[in-house]
């Protein structure tokens, strides 16, 4: 049987609800079934939409360590002692080399090794000539002979006198003489003779006479002139006034 809607009176097909023209709702139809409800699932969380933890606090830099300037104070206290000693060693050279100069100064001088070197001529038979050393013997001489840096005086029935010049280094020459013979001999050996040039010695068994006058040392052998002590030192005086 056909349905005519009670509000628009337009036909309505059998079973409906509603009208389709008004939309009246047919009365008497039973109520539609309720659809069961969709559960509504929560929305998955994600590990990256965690909220942020909170930035810490700022610190300040820690300053450093306690020790840490302990080892620097111990450094510069190593340091300090290493240059310390530096210039001690320094120090200690310095005056090693000035005592060793001023020994060296000493030596020089006592040695003779100051004087000043001849500068005049250096003619071993021109510092006596004939007639100063016949006078000085009381004996005339026969011949003069050069013999390098002696002069040899002939004289008599066969004796001669040689007379030996150290032109360069005779101070030191002089003092070494000496020196030496007092060493070997345990004792004074030299008797000094006054007057002759700047020292002069007589020498052991009044075997010749040893003249010093600058840097010059001349040496009058007797050994063989079988002479007197007297000659000799007058030799050495006319010797040493033309030096």
């Amino acid at each position: 049987m056909a349905k005519f809607c009670t509000s628009c009176g337009n036909p309505m097909a059998e079973g409906a609800r509603f009208c389709t023209s008004c939309g009246t709702a047919v009365p008497g139809q039973p109520a539609p079934p309720a659809s069961p409800a969709t559960p509504v699932q929560a929305a998955p969380v994600q590990a990256g939409s965690q909220p942020a933890a909170p930035a810490p606090a700022y610190a300040p830099p820690a300053g450093p360590a306690p020790g840490g300037n302990a080892v620097v104070k111990i450094l510069f206290g190593v340091l300090a002692v290493i240059v310390f000693l530096g210039l001690l060693a320094a120090g200690s050279c310095v005056y090693v080399a000035y005592r060793v100069k001023q020994k060296a100064t000493q030596f020089k001088a006592e040695m003779g090794a100051n004087q000043t070197p001849y500068r005049g001529r250096r003619d071993p038979c021109a510092k006596l000539s004939a007639g100063e050393a016949r006078a000085a013997l009381g004996q005339a001489i026969t011949s003069i002979e050069q013999r390098g840096n002696a002069c040899v005086y002939h004289f008599g029935a066969g004796k001669e006198i040689p007379v030996e010049y150290t032109w360069e280094g005779g101070a030191m020459a002089f003092k070494l003489s000496h020196d030496a013979m007092r060493v070997v001999s345990g004792m004074e050996t030299f008797t000094p003779l006054s007057g002759l040039g700047d020292e002069a010695y007589l020498e052991p068994m009044a075997s010749g006479v040893m003249m010093r006058k600058g840097d010059v040392m001349v040496n009058i052998d007797m050994r063989v002139a079988d002479l007197n002590a007297d000659a000799a030192k007058a030799m050495a005086a006319g010797i040493a006034s033309h030096l």
